[in-house]
């Protein structure tokens, strides 16, 4: 009986990832650092070679003896010098994130200098320079921070380079993210997040397979979304199972995407770092808030009444949906449904709990609008617009863990995301 010849396992080649790679060959020099090799040993592309639409096309087609990313090398684009003009342009900036990092601008520049930036990164960082523009500002921006905050708590040299390096790469794992998903604007269904929230799992994965990089900095770059609480992604983690790293590179991610806006933006970072009691490590939280704080921000002007006379009711709407888990708990007794079903609804339950108890300490819940002052208003708003993120974050929790259920139980608990949908203002 002749032997059925085993098709070699090999290494395939990310088609988003190698997407973006070609367009950014269209505007920096990407070559083979190294002979393209395929799963038989068969050469694809030659060293120095530069990548084509004919290289891609075999790319799709086979699969590889080594990660494609550690057979490419960006000549140009993302290199260190360039990163390290772009911290200098960063910190001389206005930007009020820029401005409460004085102080620290001298030593963080000077451990610039002493980073080790390996070519897959460059690569990468390059990859991702080219297809989305504001990739490196947050870039620079998370390493300048992260620098700040290791230099605060007096972290040797060492440590204080591998927090910057944590912060240059923490979204290095986008590159393998459908741009559509990351260019929307409407909030993620359940397709979209499922597909963002594996992007830092993919970067970690990435850093230690193909560079020397520390574990440590590899791990931190896969907790940049967890929080303390359980509720982050892709690993819900909590508490003590995050590293240190992760803790601080945590904050520093929603530092980072808050500080963006146009009114206000230390004042809006430290509301959200405060608002809900453990989702972040005080000792990080705390260094930007005082940024905040030091910073005296002018309060942006109320968006007007009605949504202010909205959001003075948000006890009501937390105790409904508490009142509708409650229901569904029952219900799941009643059907003695699984350990797994059960425990999504406490998941739930303990969510929305806190929820309801940070909204308690505003201390302004049943109040009139024109009883308000100007900072009450602006905190109502704020965290208005954060009760509703964690909701649409719970209900797509909810559902992907539900995912994981056999259909019948799954149906029982469909009630838990439609009572978690969110009224859009």
């Amino acid at each position: 009986m002749q032997a059925t010849e085993m098709e070699p396992s090999g290494i395939e080649a990310n088609p988003v990832a190698l997407n973006a790679i070609m367009r950014a060959s269209e505007k920096h020099l990407i070559v083979a650092c190294e002979d393209i090799v395929d799963a038989r040993g068969f050469k694809l592309w030659a060293k120095g070679q530069p990548v084509s639409a004919s290289l891609q096309q075999k790319l799709l087609e086979r699969r590889l003896e080594r990660p494609l990313e550690a057979c490419l090398t960006a000549q140009d684009g993302a290199t260190l010098p360039f990163l390290q003009e772009s911290m200098a342009s960063f910190l001389s900036s206005p930007s009020a994130l820029a401005q409460g990092l004085a102080p620290w601008a001298g030593p963080v520049q000077e451990h610039m200098q002493g980073l080790t930036w390996h070519s897959v990164v460059q690569l990468l960082c390059t990859t991702a320079m080219a297809t989305r523009t504001s990739y490196i500002a947050h870039a620079v921006g998370a390493a300048a921070l992260m620098g700040a905050m290791a230099l605060s708590k007096k972290w040797p040299a060492g440590e204080v380079r591998t927090a910057m390096l944590a912060g240059l790469l923490h979204d290095i794992g986008e590159v393998y993210i459908q741009p559509a998903y990351l260019d929307s604007s409407d909030p993620l269904d359940l397709l979209g997040y499922k597909h963002l929230a594996v992007h830092p799992r993919m970067a970690q994965m990435l850093l230690a397979s193909t560079t020397n990089y520390s574990p440590a900095l590899c791990q931190a770059v896969g907790e940049h979304h967890e929080r303390l609480d359980g509720s982050g992604y892709p690993a819900r983690l909590l508490g003590k199972q995050m590293s240190e790293l992760g803790k601080m590179l945590s904050v520093v991610e929603v530092t980072l995407g808050i500080s963006r806006a146009r009114s206000a933006p230390m004042k809006r970072t430290s509301f959200a770092l405060r608002l809900i009691p453990g989702e972040f490590d005080l000792r990080y939280a705390s260094f930007v808030c005082n940024m905040a704080q030091e910073a005296n921000e002018d309060l942006p002007q109320p968006e007007g009444l009605p949504r202010t006379v909205r959001i003075l009711h948000p006890m009501e709407r937390i105790k409904e949906r508490m009142d509708d888990v409650a229901a569904l708990r029952g219900e799941l007794v009643r059907h003695k449904s699984a350990a797994p079903s059960m425990a999504i609804v406490e998941v739930a339950t303990a969510r929305l709990a806190r929820l309801q108890t940070a909204w308690n300490s505003l201390g302004s819940w049943g109040a009139s609008a024109c009883d308000l002052s100007g900072e009450m208003h602006f905190e109502l708003d704020m965290a208005d617009r954060e009760l509703n993120q964690r909701m649409r974050e719970l209900q797509r929790e909810c559902l992907l863990l539900a995912m994981r259920l056999p259909l019948n139980e799954r149906g029982l608990l469909a009630p838990l995301w439609r009572e978690l949908q969110v009224d859009e203002v």
